[in-house]
């Protein structure tokens, strides 16, 4: 409960309702204090806006994708009942679906980078978090910073592993299982065309190929999450002209 003080000022937990004395860290910073707790907020909104970027970038390829998969599942069906499932079916969904594999394929890649990327930009957050708690160490029960050797790297493959089922549960996994489905179907659709009309090779050709491609993509989406670090996901974001770069006027 907040009680008020003599002065009629309302006194928060840990002495927020007064003026907290400046830290160590506030006092070396001097007259920068300002400017840096400035630059500090610009650079916070300036990373939760990334993050809004990648989620929407997410959303809309994988929105795409499976838009492109409705629709070429609606025109297969139109040809095969125009041709009765002949030779001009085959021809068709042999040429779609592995174009359709590929935009897959390259949306799932993308998938990874943008939640890799955005693994980064809430590792800088809770940097800026850090600063904030610098400033204001009174402020450490309404945030949430970090802590204990791996504080600098909140993911860090020894921290929450996410296990095969948690990955396929994220956007790219999701595309993932979708991929791994239409490859099945174009392995299960070249043996019929190849005159094999039995059931079961095209079955069972279909699901070895949907697991080894499910199975490529999943060790791919950890194996980029495990050799993930902010500061390569920096480097390859943004490039800084240094002075002794810079050309001569």
């Amino acid at each position: 409960m907040i009680a008020n003080g003599g002065h009629g000022v309302a006194q928060g937990p840990a002495g927020l309702g007064g003026r907290a004395a400046p830290t160590a860290f506030a006092e070396s910073l001097g007259p920068r204090l300002a400017p840096a707790a400035t630059f500090a907020t610009t650079e916070h909104f300036n990373l939760q806006t990334a993050r809004a970027i990648t989620v929407s970038e997410a959303n809309g390829r994988a929105s795409i994708y499976l838009a492109a998969l409705s629709g070429n599942l609606v025109a297969l069906a139109f040809i095969g009942q125009m041709s009765q499932l002949g030779t001009e079916f085959y021809a068709f969904a042999l040429i779609l679906l592995p174009v359709l594999a590929f935009v897959g394929v390259v949306t799932f890649v993308r998938l990874v980078q943008a939640s890799i990327e955005d693994m980064a930009y809430a590792h800088r957050i809770a940097r800026l978090r850090n600063f904030y708690l610098q400033l204001s160490p009174e402020l450490e029960p309404y945030l949430v910073v970090p802590r204990g050797p791996h504080s600098a790297a909140p993911c860090h493959p020894d921290n929450l592993v996410p296990s095969a089922w948690q990955l396929t549960l994220t956007t790219a996994g999701m595309v993932a299982v979708v991929n791994s489905v239409v490859m099945a179907a174009c392995a299960g659709l070249v043996l019929e065309a190849a005159g094999v009309h039995s059931l079961a090779p095209p079955v069972a050709l279909g699901a070895v190929v949907g697991a080894a491609a499910f199975s490529l993509q999943e060790r791919h989406h950890r194996r980029e999450r495990d050799a993930y670090s902010p500061e390569d996901v920096d480097r390859a974001a943004t490039f800084v002209i240094t002075a002794q770069q810079e050309a001569p006027a």
